[in-house]
């Protein structure tokens, strides 16, 4: 009896401490891409607000993906699940929710953060006749130890810019 219940100790100690054994086990929720661009006047005039003069209406605004065309503001459906995954709305202007200011962003996305991708790139169509080119490149990997590593470039009209807020000056 005394052994059984020896060896029951034995294998409970070995079940309950799996996790030293195999190491710290990471669950990681990878942010999606989501193009973000922030349209200002040579004085600083943010031309996405429709109270300031001159301002872009959101209503003429395009954006070419991969030669489909989204238009801003429609209406996407989306998909609820338990995981985090990217939700794909098209183009949207709205406030930046993270800047006090309340400084109004155009935003395509969102895109897979979990994937590398070359060369991405978005056309967006002012409405007036003018547009830009915004393109991305992004290297996901895993690393040995279970952590990701992310390294990423942004381009507006070919030139590279900091960070993946972009700012036109129109």
């Amino acid at each position: 009896m005394k052994t059984k219940y020896f060896f029951l100790g034995i294998v409970s100690l070995v079940l309950f401490s799996c996790d030293g054994i195999l190491g710290d086990r990471k669950i990681w929720d990878i942010s999606p891409v989501v193009y973000i661009v922030q349209v200002v006047n040579s004085n600083g005039v943010d031309l996405l607000n429709p109270d300031n003069p001159n301002s872009i209406a959101a209503s003429g605004i395009k954006v070419q993906y991969y030669g489909k065309e989204y238009e801003c503001n429609k209406d996407q459906s989306t998909l609820i699940t338990k995981a985090y995954m990217p939700q794909f709305y098209g183009v949207k202007v709205a406030k930046n929710p993270s800047v006090t200011n309340g400084a109004f962003i155009l935003t395509f996305g969102e895109l897979d953060g979990a994937k590398s991708y070359s060369n991405e790139e978005i056309t967006i169509f002012w409405g007036d006749g003018s547009s830009d080119k915004v393109k991305f490149n992004r290297k996901f990997r895993w690393k040995i130890n279970g952590d990701p590593d992310i390294s990423e470039e942004w381009f507006l009209n070919g030139n590279k810019v900091a960070g993946p807020a972009i700012r036109v000056v129109k």
